[in-house]
């Protein structure tokens, strides 16, 4: 499996707190069959402004760690950006691997209008990957097949596809990747958090079937590791 979204670098957000709760959740990601890891830590102003140099530092402690301590699992990097009206100027600071595409996060209850957000970042030559769309109410299901339709990718929680997060996501989620608008499903772990991507992928599995699970879990992902 391919991890798009994580929290795993020590010491940058609300992840782990040192290197020794990253190489934890580094461990399980191993044991339930992640081969590769997009490291994505919050850039969240007045919250979460950890620079990107501290972010790369870190990110190649974790990187030689994970080396010397043989983990047969491949780590690359990129950021989890919470919308606001500054970033238009700064998004060669949160590309994923090197990509011109961004991981980005709305507020949960307030429609920024993601449409003209969406047209803006187009213009810097980006691309976008909404990150848990499931968890905008003010996001219908024809809202997002709609999003979908502006070439945006569209990511989905893995505790959304177990329950975790209500029913009403879940039916929501399952709504969306029936319809064949889910481009990711991915843990978004941190260290207090549980680790559902194996449950998710027997979920989709027994639901959908072993190809839509490899699209989902594995393949989708491949073109932004593979740079």
């Amino acid at each position: 499996m391919i991890d798009i979204h994580s929290h795993v670098i020590f010491d940058v957000d609300d992840g782990a707190c040192d290197i020794g709760q990253s190489i934890e959740i580094i461990k399980e990601m191993i044991s339930v069959g992640v081969t590769d890891l997009i490291c994505t830590p919050h850039y969240r102003l007045k919250m979460f402004e950890t620079s990107k140099e501290k972010v790369e530092t870190n990110f190649n402690v974790l990187s030689k760690k994970v080396a010397e301590l043989n983990l047969n699992i491949n780590l690359y990097l990129g950021r989890e950006i919470y919308f606001n009206k500054s970033i238009y100027k700064e998004l060669e600071l949160f590309k994923i691997n090197n990509n011109k595409i961004i991981l980005i996060e709305f507020s949960y209850t307030n429609n920024p209008e993601i449409e003209e957000v969406l047209y803006n970042i187009k213009r810097f030559g980006f691309k976008v990957i909404i990150a848990h769309i499931e968890r905008y109410e003010y996001l219908s299901f024809d809202d997002i097949v709609n999003l979908k339709s502006k070439n945006v990718y569209i990511q989905i929680n893995a505790s959304t596809i177990v329950g975790r997060n209500g029913s009403k996501e879940r039916k929501k989620a399952f709504k969306l990747i029936k319809a064949g608008v889910v481009d990711f499903i991915a843990s978004d772990i941190h260290y207090n958090r549980t680790n559902y991507l194996k449950e998710a992928y027997d979920i989709i599995n027994k639901k959908f079937g072993k190809e839509m699970c490899e699209k989902l879990f594995n393949q989708n992902a491949k073109f932004l590791i593979e740079v």
